[in-house]
């Protein structure tokens, strides 16, 4: 069968969307991924194993580009026959969906990583979201969850007649890995003194992520040994910055861009933070428990789901709730290593090899 994948933007061929197109390749079906290649590190037409076409697809749904995308997909779909369409994410389920449903394609699998209307969301995201989510349903052969919070709430969806629902654990990630690191070179290259506790997050820097609330924290955490390294670009840097300088924290808050090398980092730091609003199943938190690093975050979907200690869960809204997490790990060394190994044993529940064996058995299902 020929499928087209539809996703939003990709900077790397990472696990995520290998663990997704390998299985579909290795079935013998013929995939095509249209997605927006225009940050991709490198070159995607070689960097991938499938055809690649770069489309103006944006994730803000109020972006113009988006009909531009629609238009794009539209052709793709033209231009040959297809016998499927996979996509994932809000904005990119929607565009493929109802190209799909112009075109008439026959099979339809919708990924959510994340659905918008989760609990605490804000209004739009309650009523607009949920009912796009309700209608796009209705156009969907296979419906695929990562957390068991939009899997309750996809039950209630009705779906193509003959559609499924199914539940997966996330994108996959690479567990039991060794990762080489002169851990007092590294953390010097940072600017980190040789005694600071090293709070670590990755990810694009927007309000999404609330790396600020870490940054408010700093001043009520008892130790003024505790920095916070930033890894990742965003619009969002120049405000965190100030926010930095404002509270007289600048020198303990240290920004490191784009990062190819997180396993080290993440291995140099002493604690991982995800504070977060919404999430799926955050990759980055999964790799972090992987490697045996304790972790607080938001009590939010996703992350709650991954962490489960509730003294290590804040509201994203606290700055004193991440504050007493972190003097809590701090003041608690022997918890701490109870904690690693916790983590350690839910993340191999995420490994590669069972997403992997989870897409193929969908796949075998669905693409009859």
């Amino acid at each position: 069968m020929k499928i087209l994948l539809v996703a939003n933007k990709v900077k790397t061929y990472n696990l995520g969307f290998q663990n997704e197109i390998e299985p579909l390749l290795e079935a013998g079906h013929e995939v095509v991924w249209a997605a927006d290649f225009s940050s991709f590190v490198g070159d995607y037409k070689t960097a991938t194993p499938c055809e690649a076409r770069s489309i103006d697809i944006r994730s803000n749904p109020f972006n113009k580009s988006n009909i531009k995308a629609y238009k794009q997909l539209l052709a793709i779909l033209r231009e040959e026959k297809f016998d499927a369409v996979q996509c994932s994410t809000p904005i990119g389920g929607m565009l493929a969906r109802l190209a799909a449903k112009r075109m008439k394609i026959g099979t339809v699998i919708y990924e959510a990583h994340g659905f918008l209307f989760f609990k605490g969301a804000p209004l739009l995201n309650r009523t607009v979201y949920k009912l796009q989510e309700h209608i796009m349903s209705r156009w969907t052969d296979a419906l695929v969850t990562i957390i068991e919070e939009d899997y309750n709430a996809a039950k209630k969806m009705k779906l193509r007649k003959g559609g499924k629902l199914y539940m997966i654990h996330g994108a996959g990630v690479e567990v039991g890995q060794t990762v080489e690191c002169d851990r007092e070179a590294l953390r010097a290259s940072i600017g980190l003194p040789s005694d600071a506790v090293a709070i670590v997050s990755a990810g694009i820097l927007n309000k999404n992520k609330n790396n600020r609330v870490i940054i408010e924290a700093l001043p009520l955490a008892k130790s003024e040994k505790v920095h916070y390294v930033i890894c990742g670009e965003g619009d969002g840097e120049g405000e965190l910055r100030e926010l930095a300088k404002s509270l007289g924290v600048e020198d303990r808050v240290h920004f490191l861009g784009f990062r190819t090398d997180m396993p080290q980092v993440m291995c140099a730091s002493d604690i991982f933070a995800m504070p977060s609003f919404r999430e799926g199943v955050p990759r980055a938190l999964l790799e972090a428990m992987d490697l045996g690093i304790v972790c607080i975050g938001a009590d939010t979907r996703g992350i709650r789901d991954l962490i489960g200690n509730e003294k290590l869960l804040c509201s994203p809204k606290s700055p004193a709730d991440f504050a007493r997490a972190i003097d809590f790990l701090m003041e608690n060394p022997e918890e701490c290593k109870k904690i690693t190994e916790r983590n350690r044993a839910e993340a191999k529940l995420y490994s590669k090899e069972i997403v992997r064996s989870e897409f193929a058995a969908i796949y075998k299902e669905v693409l009859k």
